[in-house]
Parts: C-alpha cells; structure tokens; sequence
C-alpha cells in the first residue's frame, strides 16, 4: 500500500483525525500492512500484544475464546476506519480478547516501541491516544448499564 493511501486511512480516523501532516507521515512510515482471509486468525486472548491495528478493508470480530470447551462470545464486530489492540501499545500486557478476519481484511499494524516513540515527540498523539481510550470505557459502560 502506498504512503499516501495509509496517510489517507489515518487521517480519517478520530484517533488520528486532526494530526498535523508530518505526524501522519510518521505513523504512516511505522505502519505496515497486513492482509487475512475470512476466518483467519489475527491473534489469540492471552498472546503477548505489541501492537494496535486500523481496519482498511473488511471487517474484524473481537471475541472471547480462551476456554476451547465453551463457545466463544462476540464483543464487536469492527469496520472499515475502526482500530483494535490499543491497549498493547500502552502496556506489555497479554491479549483481553481475540481477533479474526470476519471477511477478507486489509489492516494497518502499528507497533508499540515505534508508536511510544512517536507519542513521547507529540503530546497531541498521546491525547488523542487517551481520548480514544476514554470514549471506549464510556462506551462499554453503557453497554453493561443496559444489559443490567
């Protein structure tokens, strides 16, 4: 994929939506494309994380599936312009959930050390990085104050 195809993809996203363009070029040089096929998987609960991923194409389901004696339980079904895994680019926690390629997939892979590099030399990553984080607690609270 190329450069300015990516810078176009990140740009659209509220995580990165407002980047000044050398920032998006930046994320855009780190970022590497990764293609999957309907079912495959992306990574498993419990794997070491190290990186987030944007949906270019396709769609991903995130799902709970630790425990092979029990049927798995979808979290989300995430789109085109939607972003997973963000939680490893904070910590060096394991996966808290997994990830298949609903359909055939292109996505962005953002790996933790370059993006944290990128994050110390631009406060405005990092709060938008936050802001993201926050907006998907509000969300899940919500959904759990509903199911309740």
């Amino acid at each position: 994929m190329l450069t300015i195809r990516k810078i176009l993809v990140l740009r659209k996203l509220p995580l990165f939506h407002d980047m000044r363009p050398e920032i998006l070029a930046d994320l855009a040089q780190i970022a590497l494309e990764k293609v999957y096929t309907k079912s495959q998987s992306i990574f498993e609960k419990g794997d070491d994380g190290s990186s987030l991923y944007i949906i270019v194409e396709g769609s991903v389901r995130i799902h709970d599936s630790f425990d092979t004696k029990q049927p798995t339980k979808t979290l989300a079904i995430l789109k085109e312009g939607e972003f997973f895994g963000e939680l490893s680019i904070l910590d060096n926690e394991t996966r808290s959930a997994s990830a298949t390629a609903h359909d055939d997939s292109i996505l962005l892979e953002i790996g933790q050390h370059a993006f944290q590099h990128l994050m110390v030399e631009n406060f405005d990553l990092s709060q938008n990085l936050l802001a993201a984080l926050a907006n998907r607690i509000r969300n899940l609270t919500e959904k759990i104050q509903k199911e309740s």
